[in-house]
């Protein structure tokens, strides 16, 4: 795909916006960090902060630090310690570390190591660099950094990288395990597509035709990618990387999340909340992201075939419990269980009336959304592309169990102020018997 058509224009839509992105250059190439330099000065910077963990450091940091240093750019740097998390601790460091006469910050790696730089950049008024060590995750050019905050997982708005550098030679060598994240990651947009569809005819959410068609091409040229990257080819690891990237630009059109954020996301964000709570150790977000993908496509395979009775619907949700919700709440988000019932006061997700109103929608608009839905892969498509690589497909392969997984489905839908099919199957009086035969196959 050609991700220059994008950068350093705007571009009139069919949706009526003009879609921009502010990322203005992209290298993805064997020998792509030799680069840096020639990139920095085009950029009209001169004073890079380097910011890396031990690994990456290891894989790329030291010699990028090396190729900055002997062209006079290089202002200092930090290598975070231990196992880094994209929370303030993360964010202090970078702090306590930053060389104030620096005019540019440089993320060497990916994920977590992205929204640190992202986010302290963005706060600190100064552009931002990428230097990805693996195709493991879809946040590179979004305007958003996913940050754990007192223990609630939440994304802050951000910028921009002005330029993304990956360089092939690096990324061919990234575990299998990273280059199936990355998969997952992007196979996770069928769902977040559909989601963002369904909002749209239920409840008016602004969507994008051209931003999802964008997104779709991605989505197969990944999923038909699966071969060459097991045999981790630079062409197939390069699209994936481009993939990648293209789901950061779709944000940056958007101005939100929806093109690739949704359902399978929200379970993602969940399990980590409570891996963090618990103290276990993390596991890869687009890993996460894949079995999560599988469970939401296993509900809309559900629901598709299930009779829908929207009188029932509405009257089990006119006495719901709101005590007992609040308890579900915070048994289930532990630490974070306060910000979740915060959110709620402003987007009255379980409010009866609202539910009652979007019934009403649902039922006269539910050919439409059932034809939408049948446009999804199945879930054993997206099991068998993912085991193909050796990725998890199941919430057992994580150390979840069904308690955990049945959880999952029932309050993941309370992470964010998004209509999803979460929210469709709660609306519909289906969430609760849904999550509990899911957590029992």
């Amino acid at each position: 795909m050609d991700l220059q058509q994008y950068l350093g224009r705007k571009l009139p839509c069919s949706c009526g916006r003009e879609h921009e992105t502010q990322l203005k250059q992209v290298e993805i190439s064997s020998g792509a960090v030799e680069k840096l330099p020639q990139i920095v000065k085009k950029l009209g910077h001169s004073r890079v902060f380097a910011i890396s963990d031990a690994n990456t450091r290891a894989v790329l940091g030291e010699k990028a630090e090396a190729i900055l240093g002997e062209a006079g750019l290089l202002a200092g740097s930090v290598t975070l310690p231990g196992d880094v998390l994209a929370d303030e601790e993360g964010i202090g460091r970078v702090l306590m570390h930053f060389q104030r006469d620096s005019d540019v910050i440089l993320a060497v790696g990916t994920g977590t190591l992205n929204d640190i730089g992202k986010l302290t950049s963005w706060r600190m008024g100064l552009p931002y660099l990428v230097a990805a060590t693996a195709p493991s995750m879809d946040g590179f050019v979004s305007n958003v950094a996913a940050m754990t905050a007192d223990r609630m997982k939440t994304t802050y708005p951000a910028h921009v990288p002005e330029a993304v550098v990956a360089d092939l030679d690096v990324l061919c060598r990234a575990p299998m395990e990273m280059i199936a994240a990355g998969l997952g990651a992007i196979l996770g947009k069928y769902t977040a597509l559909c989601d963002w569809s369904i909002s749209h005819i239920i409840t008016g959410e602004y969507y994008c035709p051209a931003i999802a068609g964008m997104m779709e091409q991605a989505i197969q040229d990944a999923a038909a990618s699966t071969d060459g990257l097991l045999a981790r080819e630079p062409a197939a690891v390069a699209g994936l990387t481009e993939a990648l990237i293209l789901s950061g630009i779709a944000m940056s059109f958007a101005l939100i999340s929806r093109p690739a954020s949704g359902s399978e996301h929200h379970i993602s964000h969940f399990w980590e909340m409570r891996f963090l709570a618990e103290g276990r150790k993390p596991v890869l977000h687009g890993t996460k992201v894949g079995v999560g993908t599988i469970l939401s496509l296993g509900l809309y395979q559900k629901l598709l075939a299930e009779p829908v009775n929207f009188e029932k619907a509405a009257a089990l949700r006119a006495d719901f419990d709101v005590a007992a919700w609040k308890e579900a709440v915070r048994r289930g988000f532990g630490p974070a269980a306060e910000g979740v019932l915060a959110l709620e006061k402003t987007a009255h997700k379980n409010d009866p009336v609202l539910q009652r109103q979007r019934l009403k929608v649902i039922k006269e608009r539910w050919t439409e959304l059932t034809a939408r839905m049948r446009l999804l892969p199945e879930a054993d498509t997206i099991r068998r592309l993912l085991r193909k690589l050796g990725a998890a497909t199941e919430p057992s392969e994580l150390g979840i169990d069904s308690s955990l997984t049945r959880e999952a489905i029932l309050l993941a839908k309370e992470v964010r102020d998004r209509y999803t099919v979460l929210q469709l199957l709660w609306d519909l009086g289906l969430l609760e018997r849904f999550a509990a035969e899911a957590a029992q196959q």
